[in-house]
């Protein structure tokens, strides 16, 4: 069962790597829209970086999304089998190329950079 489990988690970060690379790949669609995106100043702010760009110390994290529990305007990501709560100051009301949600991680600390609330619903 070890070698299994090598394999299975081998293929998990394969897939992981090939969904990160995607916005930083010149050749992918809307490559542009990607690496134009900023973060908002009260999110530089809290996370006390001097970076503006979503994209060049975040990847796009590929997962689901819900709106929270309460129905609030609260919006939550599943990461590593728990949903967590995406922070309000890195909410952007943009939309996106594909009209689905977009969310930027920090490729070195795992904190949450930017979001895209979807525009065609979820």
């Amino acid at each position: 069962m070890k070698a299994f489990d090598r394999v299975l988690t081998m293929f998990g970060i394969l897939l992981l790597l090939s969904f990160r690379a995607d916005a930083h790949d010149p050749s992918m669609a809307h490559h542009e829209w990607f690496n134009a995106q900023e973060m908002n100043p009260a999110a530089r702010q809290r996370l006390g970086v001097p970076w503006k760009s979503c994209c060049d110390n975040g990847d796009v994290f590929k997962t689901r999304f819900r709106v929270g529990e309460d129905r609030s305007d609260q919006w939550q990501y599943l990461k590593d089998g728990a949903w967590k709560t995406i922070p309000p100051d890195i909410i952007k009301e943009g939309d996106t190329p594909d009209h689905t949600p977009v969310l930027f991680i920090n490729k070195y600390t795992g904190m949450e950079l930017c979001f895209f609330v979807p525009q065609g619903g979820i």
